[in-house]
């Protein structure tokens, strides 16, 4: 009898086990944003885009068809996808222009050496010599 309430245990756990990982890894996950490498002087940082009509402007970046330069406000912390840098570019102030101030220029290591001046000062970046140079699917976390 206990051999039994044993082998039954163990078939509920692995079938529990089982469906959590159907439930968690497998089950066809919704794009909600698309995550953009921009290079500046061999330096690499993402940036998230919400927007369709946006992420077609960096698409358009990515095969050269235009440019511009990627700017957004900047905040602490990696936003989840900006490793291994402790900073990103908020996805909701993410635009591109044709011509930004010189004070928020700069490569990413520059950013990440002097953060706090760059949060509580510069407050925005806007690398000049930034090329979009992927594009992957962001899925809702």
């Amino acid at each position: 009898m206990r051999r039994e309430l044993a082998i039954a245990l163990v078939v509920l756990i692995i079938a529990l086990t089982l469906a959590y990982a159907y439930i968690s890894w497998w089950r066809p996950r919704k794009v909600s944003g698309w995550l953009f490498t921009v290079e500046v002087n061999g330096e690499r940082f993402k940036v998230l885009v919400k927007d369709p009509e946006l992420a077609d402007v960096f698409r358009s970046m990515f095969r050269g068809e235009r440019g511009g330069i990627v700017i957004g406000e900047l905040r602490a912390g990696d936003g989840g996808f900006n490793k291994p840098w402790s900073w990103h570019l908020d996805p909701d102030t993410v635009h591109v222009a044709e011509v930004a101030i010189e004070l928020c220029d700069g490569t990413p290591s520059f950013v990440e050496a002097e953060l706090d001046y760059w949060l509580n000062v510069v407050k925005r970046y806007c690398p000049w010599n930034g090329k979009v140079v992927g594009e992957e699917p962001w899925y809702e976390q």
